[in-house]
């Protein structure tokens, strides 16, 4: 069971209250069996060292697309997802592509340097790094939550939560880590930030991570980013790299 403060995404600008009874309560589908698959996403800092091209195919009953681009030294990420609620074989299919396309979102959003690479997605499960609640269900009122630190655990509420959602959970749990909410930076017209409150208005939200010059705000995330994993910005951009989902 953790014991983590958990962060999640306001919408519509509204702040959503500090959950500091996350002390106390049990959090549902907690597993305390998940130190394996933790150890598959590198620490805040990690290099990647892939150099795959073209658009290969996973293992088992899982496919991987992508476009193919060559990662070069961005940071590989190999995850293990977990749907609760067990779901249909078109379903997890369905589920297995929208992690690809939050993929091609973090890839961009790091500007080249990041990306999903070997994903392992459970179907019936709550043993796993990122837990979705069901696979192509309703959103709800609370889209996601992350409990960072080292053993991080985020919670979507379902695979079609907006790509915001996807990216600022796990800007708390990685990219930063950002441990502080910055729900009011949000600059439109900038596409930034992903760690503001969800725009609903735009049907993914806003992608990109607010720098020193776009920030509305105080956090200006690139210069976490830059810290933590010594990246540059502006990246190298390129073709999002294959994505590799298998399904259990």
């Amino acid at each position: 069971m953790k014991h983590k403060f958990p962060f999640m995404l306001a919408e519509f600008g509204l702040l959503v209250l500090f959950l500091a009874v996350a002390m106390t309560l049990p959090l549902t589908g907690c597993s305390k069996n998940h130190k394996s698959s933790r150890a598959a996403a590198p620490p805040p800092g990690g290099t990647g060292n892939g150099t795959g091209t073209g658009s290969g195919t996973g293992t088992g009953s899982g496919t991987g697309t992508g476009g193919g681009g060559n990662p070069g030294e961005a940071d590989a990420i190999d995850i293990v997802w977990a749907v609760k609620q067990e779901a249909s074989q078109a379903s997890i299919e369905w589920m297995a592509g929208r992690i690809k396309e939050f993929n091609n979102f973090l890839w961009q959003g790091t500007e080249g340097q990041a990306y999903l690479r070997d994903q392992t997605l459970k179907n019936g499960s709550s043993d796993g790094q990122i837990i979705v609640g069901t696979a192509d269900g309703p959103v709800g009122s609370k889209p996601g939550l992350t409990w960072p630190g080292d053993d991080w655990e985020i919670q979507l509420s379902s695979g079609k939560v907006p790509a915001q959602v996807f990216m600022h959970e796990f800007g708390h749990a990685w990219v930063g880590p950002f441990l502080v909410e910055e729900y009011s930076c949000r600059n439109k017209s900038a596409g930034i930030c992903c760690q503001g409150a969800l725009d609903r208005e735009e049907s993914e939200g806003l992608l990109k991570w607010c720098d020193p010059e776009n920030c509305v705000a105080s956090q200006r995330c690139w210069n976490k980013m830059q810290q933590t994993h010594g990246w540059v910005h502006p990246g190298p951009g390129g073709t999002t790299p294959t994505c590799n989902v298998t399904i259990q």
